[in-house]
């Protein structure tokens, strides 16, 4: 099989052939005298062109290199301009704020001047909490002395002058100042009155973080300078430069409302050139620069210097070396023409060696002459023939062809180049190859010459070749997939198919120019040079993923097939490369998307904790809660809400990038994890500095309330990331119910979260099969009869123990339970008032403790009522006890379902009275029928005076309101005595009786009835 596919095999042999020998060549005089004056035009005419091309370059080069200065220019005056907005902002608002500060203390020292200090020292306290940016804020005296807390400045009456104040604004900006010998602040006075001023001390960071983050490039810088040249912020940062005084150039605009070009300047802060511009305030005296490197800016127009450069020395080598070939031409001229010579007569023998015949045909077309070899070839022993009998000799199949050629050729029209048959007499067929035209000779005679040559062996081999060829390249050609054979030495392509060809976008001729490492990027070559010594030495070659390039430049991946077979008698490699790219993009974007959030694009805590598990060190994970992050989309708009978040996740992104990993849970948490080789204090100082400052949105600040909990994960403790998350995800939450921004992960509060967990998974099989309602009576305090029944809610073990009320109703209402627990003690309620009845007690009313969840969160007045009809109840029998902070949250709800309830004749308790916050404007219009005083004022109310006035207070109120008052937690004789003799109605406590079940409440009744 050969190489290459397709190739005409009559234009092959004719090739074979040679020609009668060329006319006489000229002498080297005459060669030497041709080729001197274009060798003088060459010269000439190529400096010319030199100095043109030379002159062009050198304009494009201007003309670019003025380019460059204009746009850096522009881009300084940018930076500058955009740079001053945000200052002018920044110091509007501060002003606005010391403005509303310095109100309230003048207002302040002219109402209550002996009070203003430690007035003005809380409102202060609330400003700088706020205002992280503030240092400090104080009052001072006309000398600088402070008035409140805090540090005065002595040197307040040297820079309170016209110079530091712009136009339209009465803030006074003053020299940088060192705080703790590391920081800097900038001083801002405003004068409240005559003699008294408000100092604010602003971190110079805040101005840092106005120019921070700005594209500068390099070596570009932007600074913030007052009005003496100090140096109040620069980007890029330099604490050795902040406070430092530097001469400031153009001193003059500021004060005004100006942006100024400067062109190249050269810094004085470190000596670097720089395309610079200026923006000044005429509100505030100060000066923002902008520049960029000069250095930078050229950096991409100095290839352009050397490209230049090199293209005039190329040309002009190219000019000498032509102008030096044409000399060489004309030397060597005359060497040719004796290689010429020579090789006429060495063709002569190599017709002879390859039994090649001349022939020709005169002008008058009748007689074909050839060479004596042509005997010995065609069987014939005649040196001539007429050409109508030799034309009768070739075969019917290619006489019309043969015929027609042949007198193209003799009408000069073309060149007789066929391979057709003839036959011989004894009926022989021999394949010929043909080749001739027509010459001039002598007294401008025509003749037709020509050589032909016996390839009939050549021929038949070629045959079978080619139908071997054709059956290769239909199995080749047709194939969907892309196929392409190349060399294993020199990487060659040696053939490839249309498929290919579609796909990379080459030809077929440039396809076989090039080599296999033309379509792979140059960082794959390495790796197809080990494929192909593998394959060389016999190893299995599995289809590997490559990435293979097209013509356009496009880079797509493919599963490439390869390997080894004989091609044309040589070595060779079969590759087919299967395009998967859709196949493996579509499978990463699952991968992604399986890893990541879409939203932020930050992994999720899956994927986190299965790099968090790939860590083979140490490591501590910080789970940070975000209160209101997803109260803005569900207020303000997902828009606004997506871009809050996207700014969040940017800055803990940052944070990640810096320290370790962050990931993103859904819809308000992060998870930040760092390893052991950053410092834990630092990481976790950043953190929290970064969740505690607000959120830019479209168009104001959003802060939100960050719990952030840690746990540290050590090599041998054996937990899974997974766990890790999950422990400082409990701390978190212990955060956030404890009111502080960071905790760490504490196992007891774990265990009690655990075993919160566990009993909020027993409470709702609990309600219809353990809980009991236990009662304690109600008994009137003048003769200690009973007057009602308090129903309380006992949760029995199996252990004979209880689960104290107080660590499950709290969690029942956290989860919604409270609702089922409530309608079964009223239910329970209900039906025990009915076992009241029955064993005659129907004048004994039940009351019942309602949740403010309930209260507002389910149908209470119907719940009643539906127990009432399904015991049979009369009206009163059943009360319900509220407490005063409950009623308090929805005073408006609570009179109505009040109200309700009345109409269905069930009185209404106030618990705990006087512990809560309630007004008494609420107080006196809710339907109230009882009041119970909370056992704290109670106790010790016989020799407690304190606590006989509390009391007191409390039932001339409830009297004068006409409501029947119960004091709580009677456990003396000398309680007792004191709230009869001072009109109490009712009282409860150990003293008349310990909640028991009703079958013991019930026993104990009527023992006390035969008693009396």
């Amino acid at each position: 099989m050969r190489g290459r596919l397709g190739v005409d095999h009559r234009k092959t042999f004719a090739h074979e052939s040679t020609w009668p020998p060329p006319p006489t060549l000229p002498s080297m005089a005459a060669l030497s005298r041709m080729l001197v004056r274009p060798q003088r035009a060459l010269l000439w005419g190529g400096m010319l062109l030199g100095l043109l091309f030379a002159a062009g370059l050198a304009t494009m080069l201007a003309s670019d290199f003025q380019r460059r200065l204009d746009v850096a220019q522009r881009q300084s005056r940018t930076l500058a301009v955009g740079s001053q907005r945000l200052l002018w902002l920044e110091m509007r608002n501060l002003e606005r704020a010391m403005q509303g500060v310095g109100a309230d203390a003048a207002q302040l020292f002219r109402s209550v001047p002996a009070q203003a200090p430690d007035l003005l020292d809380q409102n202060i306290a609330g400003v700088l909490h706020r205002h992280a940016e503030l240092d400090s804020i104080v009052v001072v005296d006309q000398h600088g002395r402070a008035l409140t807390s805090g540090v005065g400045d002595l040197q307040l009456p040297l820079w309170v002058d016209g110079q530091r104040r712009g136009r339209g604004s009465d803030l006074y900006l003053g020299p940088p100042q060192r705080r703790d010998g590391l920081n800097w602040v900038l001083p801002l006075a405003l004068q409240l009155e005559q003699d008294r001023w408000l100092l604010v001390r602003l971190h110079t960071s805040e101005l840092q973080r106005i120019i921070g983050g700005l594209d500068i490039g390099t070596r570009g810088v932007v600074s913030i300078s007052d009005v003496e040249g100090h140096v109040l912020a620069r980007s890029p940062m330099d604490g050795n430069v902040v406070g430092q005084q530097f001469p400031l150039a153009h001193r003059q605009a500021l004060g005004s409302d100006a942006v100024r070009s400067l062109g190249v300047e050269t810094s004085p802060v470190d000596g670097v050139a720089r395309i610079s511009a200026m923006s000044t305030l005429h509100q505030y005296p100060l000066a923002v620069y902008a520049g960029l490197g000069r250095r930078e800016v050229l950096a991409a127009w100095w290839p352009y210097v050397y490209a230049s450069v090199a293209m005039f020395l190329l040309y002009c080598g190219l000019l000498a070396g032509l102008v030096w070939g044409i000399g060489r031409a004309a030397r060597r001229q005359h060497v040719l023409a004796e290689e010429l010579r020579t090789g006429h007569a060495e063709l002569l023998l190599a017709h002879q060696v390859g039994h090649v015949c001349t022939w020709h045909v005169d002008e008058d077309a009748c007689q074909l002459h050839w060479s004596p070899l042509a005997r010995e070839i065609f069987g014939v022993d005649v040196d001539a023939l007429p050409l109508s009998e030799f034309f009768h000799r070739v075969h019917r199949e290619d006489g019309v062809r043969m015929q027609a050629a042949f007198d193209r050729a003799f009408a000069g029209d073309a060149v007789l180049d066929e391979v057709f048959r003839i036959v011989l007499p004894g009926g022989d067929v021999r394949w010929v190859s043909a080749r001739g035209r027509r010459v001039v000779i002598g007294d401008r005679q025509r003749r037709m010459i020509g050589a032909m040559t016996d390839i009939s062996e050549r021929y038949l081999a070629r045959e079978r070749a080619d139908q071997a060829e054709r059956q290769f390249r239909l199995l080749f050609d047709r194939n969907p997939a892309p196929f392409w054979v190349f060399d294993p030495d020199t990487l060659q392509f040696l053939e490839v198919n249309q498929a290919a060809i579609s796909q990379y976008g080459y030809t077929r001729e440039e396809f076989l120019a090039m080599s296999i490492l033309d379509i792979r990027p140059r960082e794959g070559w390495d790796e197809i040079r080990g494929a192909i010594a593998e394959a060389r030495v016999g190893e299995s070659q599995d289809a590997k993923i490559r990435l293979h390039q097209r013509k356009d430049g496009t880079v797509f991946e493919v599963r490439a097939h390869l390997s080894r077979l004989d091609f044309d008698g040589h070595p060779a490699c079969l590759v087919l490369a299967e395009d998967v790219s859709e196949r493996l993009a579509y499978e990463r974007e699952l991968a992604y998307h399986a890893s990541h959030h879409p939203q932020t694009g930050l992994l999720n805590t899956r994927a986190l904790a299965e790099a968090l598990d790939e860590c083979a060190g140490s490591y501590t994970v910080a789970f940070i809660q975000l209160r209101g992050l997803r109260l803005i989309s569900d207020a303000l708009g997902s828009d606004i809400g997506d871009a809050v978040l996207q700014a969040m996740a940017t800055r803990l992104g940052g944070l990640g990038a810096r320290f370790g990993w962050l990931a993103f849970q859904p819809a308000e948490d992060f998870v930040f994890a760092f390893s052991d080789a950053h410092d834990a204090k630092n990481a976790l100082d950043a953190l929290v500095q970064i969740v505690s400052e607000p959120v830019r949105g479209q168009d104001s600040l959003h802060q939100f309330e960050p719990s952030i909990g840690v746990a540290v994960h050590a090599p041998g403790d054996g937990l899974l990331a997974a766990q890790v998350i999950g422990m400082a995800a409990q701390a978190a939450h212990s955060a956030r119910a404890e009111g502080d921004v960071l905790a760490r992960f504490d196992p007891s509060v774990n265990a009690r979260l655990a075993e919160r967990l566990r009993l909020a998974g027993r409470i709702h099989n609990a309600i219809d099969a353990e809980f009991e309602l236990y009662f304690q009576p109600i008994c009137h305090a003048s003769d200690g009869t009973p007057a009602a029944l308090e129903a309380l809610l006992r949760w029995p073990q199996a252990d004979g123990s209880f689960i104290p009320p107080g660590d499950f109703i709290q969690l029942c209402e956290d989860t919604g339970l409270i609702l089922a627990l409530g309608r079964w003690v009223i239910r329970a309620a209900a039906q025990a008032q009915r076992q009241l009845v029955d064993a005659g007690w129907a004048d004994l009313p039940i009351a019942v403790n309602v949740s403010a969840v309930q209260f507002f969160n389910s149908d209470l007045v119907g719940e009643f009522g539906r127990a009432m009809e399904e015991f049979g109840l009369a009206r009163g029998a059943l009360q319900v006890e509220l407490t005063e902070s409950s009623l308090m949250r929805k005073p408006a709800q609570a009179m109505q379902t009040m109200q309700r309830l009345h109409e269905q004749g069930i009185c209404v308790s106030l618990d705990d009275f006087g512990t809560g916050f309630s007004s008494m404007s609420y107080l006196q219009h809710l339907p109230l029928d009882i009041l119970k005083i909370d056992r704290s004022f109670v106790a010790d109310v016989e020799i407690n005076p304190r606590n006989a006035s509390i009391c007191r207070a409390l039932l001339s109120l409830g009297h004068s309101m006409g409501l029947t008052i119960i004091a709580e937690g009677v456990e003396t004789p000398g309680q007792l005595q004191w709230l009869a003799a001072h009109g109490c109605d009712q009282v409860q406590g150990y003293l008349l009786g310990r909640p028991a079940p009703l079958k013991t409440v019930i026993e104990q009744l009527d023992a006390v009835e035969v008693v009396l």
